[in-house]
């Protein structure tokens, strides 16, 4: 025996191990010393049990372990612990199950995969627009694939920056990175305050810092050519193209109607700027700098025409409502051009007080995010445009303009449809360097040194 004291059962490993060389399937060798306890002969070994009353006066058998694994005392004193503390092995051991069942059920519950299917998809569906829904779940489930039969509790630090660092071997750039990880923390916030989770698991976690590649792309700042203002005959170029697009349509218009569709409407008695929405669109966008999501959003509560105004929520931010934060708001008064342009779309579309700016001609929605794209290549072409120039490019000579002519950042924040002027400043400082060198000269004529006293009387004799 390998304790110094004396074994509480009758049942030595002597007399145990004669029992299961000579007894048949079945038997058992009970113990003097321990009511219930018991080695029974099985086909292979043998197993210590405990046969006992439970509370409700049902007797049952509660198997300790094999031969193999419990000497006689170990096996004797579990017994005992158990007859000392009242416990219910059986019953315990069904709770544990149970326990053991309900956890793996929640766990299961709690996989991203089912989480993002069953709970969140219809959150966004809810209140989000159907195309950023589109687009986040993709992200999540794309971009987070080997984490979706995952236990949400269990996602940890390791996990992402294995994730960080396959996405970059992939060609990912950091902003993406950043981009895909924001969705996934969104959704593990919005887990907690489902009581899916705890916690959010990531709480504190970071991503790691941008690799060398990533840091001289950013430091490059590949954007920042196209960031600057239009030429003069660039400018020229999109209002001959608008012009001419026009007139192409007006032609196809009289060609159709000639040609077996006269209930076609006659498009010659039509303002040129509202032969087609894209006109309008174009020149609202040359003169507001609205993004072409918010153009596609706008409606005729926003664009006040009687009073020349214009207050429109920013898609961009429009999310930020979601969270009872205020989101970005573009509030401008519209100039006499871009005023007249508008008030004969507004003429032509029946002087409607609300709805869309610009609706879908054949269904009267909201236009397609890339309708724009079609028109804008046959205005370059017909204005002898360079066929690279992105259609944003007049939100970036709206705000290049301004930053040009000295108007101050804030202003030009605020007219961008920007919170702070952080972005402005990030993206678009380069183009008022002037307005850096006039702040240094202010600076300067502030620490002028007094003149001495033989400088200040030379200064008198001349």
């Amino acid at each position: 025996m390998a304790r110094n004291q004396v074994s509480p059962t009758s049942i030595t490993t002597a007399v145990a191990d004669r029992f299961l060389k000579s007894a048949k399937e079945r038997d058992t060798l009970t113990c003097k010393n321990i009511k219930g306890f018991m080695l029974i002969k099985l086909g292979q070994g043998g197993a210590w049990r405990w046969r006992y009353t439970d509370e409700a006066g049902k007797r049952r058998v509660a198997t300790i372990g094999s031969y193999a694994e419990f000497m006689p005392f170990q096996a004797a004193d579990r017994v005992i612990e158990w007859r000392i503390s009242g416990a219910d092995p059986l019953r315990n051991k069904d709770l544990n199950r149970r326990s053991l069942q309900a956890e793996n059920r929640a766990a299961e519950h709690r996989t991203l995969r089912n989480y993002l299917k069953d709970y969140y998809l219809p959150h966004m569906e809810r209140s989000w627009k159907p195309e950023n829904v589109k687009i986040n779940y993709g992200r999540i489930a794309g971009q987070f694939a080997v984490l979706l039969d995952r236990d949400m509790q269990t996602i940890d630090k390791a996990d992402i920056d294995s994730w960080q660092r396959g996405a970059e071997s992939k060609g990912l750039t950091y902003a993406t990175i950043r981009r895909c990880y924001g969705a996934l923390k969104t959704l593990l916030r919005r887990a907690v305050k489902d009581e899916i989770l705890h916690a959010d698991p990531l709480d504190k976690h970071k991503l790691l810092e941008p690799s060398r590649k990533d840091q001289a792309r950013i430091q490059a700042d590949p954007g920042k050519a196209d960031r600057r203002m239009l030429t003069h005959n660039e400018i020229q170029g999109v209002l001959n193209g608008l012009e001419a697009f026009g007139e192409l349509l007006r032609d196809q218009r009289r060609n159709s109607r000639s040609h077996g569709k006269p209930e076609l409407s006659d498009l010659d008695k039509v303002p040129l700027e509202c032969v087609n929405w894209f006109i309008p669109f174009t020149h609202l966008a040359l003169h507001t700098g609205l993004r072409p999501g918010d153009l596609y959003s706008l409606r005729w509560e926003e664009l006040n025409i009687r009073f020349g105004r214009l207050t429109k929520v920013c898609e961009k931010t429009s999310h930020a409502i979601r969270r009872d934060k205020k989101p970005a708001v573009v509030d401008m008064s519209l100039n006499a051009t871009i005023k007249s342009v508008m008030s004969k779309w507004h003429a032509h579309q029946g002087k409607p007080d609300s709805g869309l700016v610009f609706p879908s001609p054949r269904t009267g929605k909201q236009l397609n995010l890339t309708a724009h794209k079609g028109p804008w290549k046959q205005v370059k072409e017909l204005g002898e445009l360079q066929s690279g120039l992105n259609f944003y490019a007049l939100r970036h000579h709206f705000i290049s303009a301004m930053l040009a002519a000295g108007v101050d950042v804030f202003t030009v924040a605020k007219l961008a449809g920007h919170k702070d002027v952080k972005m402005i400043m990030d993206h678009y400082g380069h183009l008022c360097p002037d307005q850096a060198t006039k702040a240094l000269d202010i600076v300067a004529r502030t620490v002028v040194p007094k003149a001495r006293p033989d400088e200040a009387a030379t200064s008198t004799d001349r």
